[in-house]
């Protein structure tokens, strides 16, 4: 009885010792997912990510507990990660950039028909569907200025149809193009650059 009692004892403190192990060895991935995936913005930033570059394993810096589907479905279908900013993006400050501004920046990252840039142009919309500004300024530019000085027609275009107005002024004292509309920002630019920003003009006046 004894040995079996000390048999079963030394059974369960490998169990143990098993389980402590992989927890451990989890225990990164997972923080670092609830680092990121605690806030709209920081699931923006999942979301947006190449698939096939988050890796599995939790030995990689650069795995994630959930993939940028998941994220992209919790962003789509939740309303709690718009009501908070957690731990790694309030220690980059990225909750004070609007959501807007937050994923045009990475909507020129990818391809045009990659599914990091379908899913961008979704959120873009799904984010103004919310209620979220179109039109708010971070560092002195709104979106619309953004996307011109980008030189990203589709963002432009996306932008315009969504109802951003191309007509507020760029809010940066000292620069040469402060207070110009996007229309003046796109010809002031095209005057640096002819060829890069002529058809940024051409959509501006489209429009």
């Amino acid at each position: 009885m004894l040995i079996k009692y000390f048999l079963g004892h030394k059974k369960a403190l490998t169990l143990c010792g098993g389980c402590l192990v992989i927890a451990l060895t989890l225990y990164p991935m997972f923080y670092r997912t609830w680092a990121f995936g605690s806030d709209a913005w920081g699931l923006t930033v999942i979301a947006l990510l190449d698939p096939e570059e988050v890796p599995w394993s939790p030995s990689d810096f650069n795995s994630l507990a959930i993939r940028p589907a998941v994220a992209y479905w919790l962003l789509t279908n939740f309303d709690w990660p718009y009501e908070r900013c957690g731990k790694a993006m309030t220690a980059m400050g990225g909750c004070s950039q609007p959501l807007v501004n937050f994923v045009g920046t990475s909507l020129d990252r990818h391809d045009a028909d990659s599914i990091m840039t379908r899913r961008g142009y979704a959120l873009l919309r799904h984010f103004a569907a919310r209620g979220e500004p179109l039109n708010g300024y971070h560092n002195g530019l709104a979106p619309v200025h953004e996307a011109v000085l980008y030189a990203d027609v589709g963002y432009l275009r996306a932008l315009l149809e969504l109802g951003a107005d191309p007509s507020l002024p760029i809010d940066s004292p000292g620069k040469d193009y402060h207070g110009f509309n996007a229309f003046e920002f796109a010809v002031f630019l095209e005057s640096r650059n002819s060829e890069f920003y002529q058809t940024i003009r051409a959509e501006l006046e489209a429009q």
